[in-house]
């Protein structure tokens, strides 16, 4: 998930808005701009972009809605990623922050300064929430069998994380482990709409800026190909609802996959709601000198074409290596170890709930646009 990166810099003039071609300080085309490139494994073991959209394509209403701190309903993924800069990342920070804005959901920045960039999430999916869960369980079945000192295990926190008001970052993650008062112990990150390479930046920045943070776990979901709704909303608008091709209402059990490959697309009276899904797990930690670096190597642990892109049968999830932490600072507690088949249970369990959720969106809309 996504968390806020807000360095405090100074704020945009809220006479930017309305947009208007001679009032905005940003080119709404800039804003929208797309490079196509999908997430896979590079031969030194990285998440590189190539296919997917390295940038949200937004209709100029879309982003005036944005730029009002309003998710557009007719887009079709949980995140959306601009190019910005700094100050327009505040102005979005400020829309998104105000308590009339989208009352009800998660609204969540991150900003990344080396491909000036703004990420904005929406809500989290189910997929996002049982894995929230699952690890939750895991931490919370291990600590309190180990440790007697008081520890907190929250989700969706604000930790304030910096030297000084000129640099802070207010960092909100998936799930953290605190002492009593103190900023978090560790941190984990699940990203499923969220970029890679976001997230990273939001990892590495944390352990720089926070001395007691030892580790920072990401997550991260690629599913192929990018989510499009599989029903254009504008050829529903004037029909009525027992014509378009989804259950009233929908549920897991019309949910089905592929014969031949049961961790295939997720289908729903034959239109692709979910397609398939990959994922891996990354450990991040300080070496002796302070700086950032991942501990041991990548693991994939969902997805039964993966094996294909690093050259070893990784797709059962039986094969993968699991998560450890050595966790002696809690009062010599011993080292937790999750299995990356509790993990990849937890995904695959979770998909037709993430198609059902993307079906009761699309018939949201659809009232909503009728209305």
């Amino acid at each position: 998930m996504f968390s806020t990166l807000d360095f405090r810099t100074q704020r945009l003039l809220t006479s930017l808005l309305p947009y208007t071609c001679k009032t905005r300080k940003f080119k709404l085309a800039d804003a929208h701009r797309i490079c196509r490139r999908p997430i896979h494994l590079s031969p030194r073991d990285t998440c590189r972009d190539i296919g997917d959209e390295e940038f949200s394509s937004l209709s100029e209403e879309q982003l005036k809605q944005v730029y009002a701190g309003v998710y557009p309903t007719d887009f079709p993924r949980e995140a959306i990623r601009l190019k910005s800069t700094r100050q327009e990342y505040s102005l979005l920070s400020d829309k998104f922050s105000n308590p009339e804005s989208d009352k009800g959901k998660i609204k969540r920045l991150r900003f990344n300064r080396e491909l000036s960039a703004t990420s904005i999430l929406h809500q989290s999916t189910p997929i996002h929430e049982s894995l929230i869960e699952t690890t939750r369980k895991e931490f919370t079945d291990h600590l309190s069998s180990n440790v007697s000192m008081p520890l907190a295990m929250t989700s969706n926190s604000t930790f304030f994380i910096g030297a000084d008001d000129s640099d802070t970052i207010e960092f909100i993650p998936d799930l953290a482990i605190s002492y009593a008062l103190q900023r978090p112990f560790l941190v984990l990150e699940i990203g499923v709409s969220e970029k890679y390479n976001d997230m990273l930046e939001t990892a590495k920045t944390v352990l720089l800026q926070s001395s007691t943070t030892k580790f920072s776990i990401i997550i991260k979901l690629i599913e192929k190909p990018l989510f499009q709704s599989p029903l254009k909303l504008s050829d529903y608008l004037f029909k009525p609802r027992s014509d378009i091709p989804i259950p009233s209402p929908p549920t897991i059990k019309d949910c089905y996959s592929s014969d031949t490959d049961s961790e295939g697309p997720i289908m729903i009276n034959g239109l692709r709601w979910v397609g398939k899904i990959s994922a891996f797990w990354e450990i991040w930690e300080r070496d002796a000198t302070g700086n950032p670096v991942i501990k041991g190597r990548r693991v994939w642990f969902y997805g039964s074409d993966i094996g294909s892109d690093i050259g070893s049968d990784i797709g059962s999830d039986i094969d993968s290596p699991p998560l450890k932490l050595s966790l002696e600072e809690l009062e010599n507690c011993s080292e937790i170890v999750i299995e990356s088949s509790t993990l990849a249970r937890a995904i695959s369990e979770s998909r037709a709930e993430l198609a059902v959720y993307r079906c009761h969106k699309f018939l949201r809309n659809w009232n909503e646009k009728r209305k």
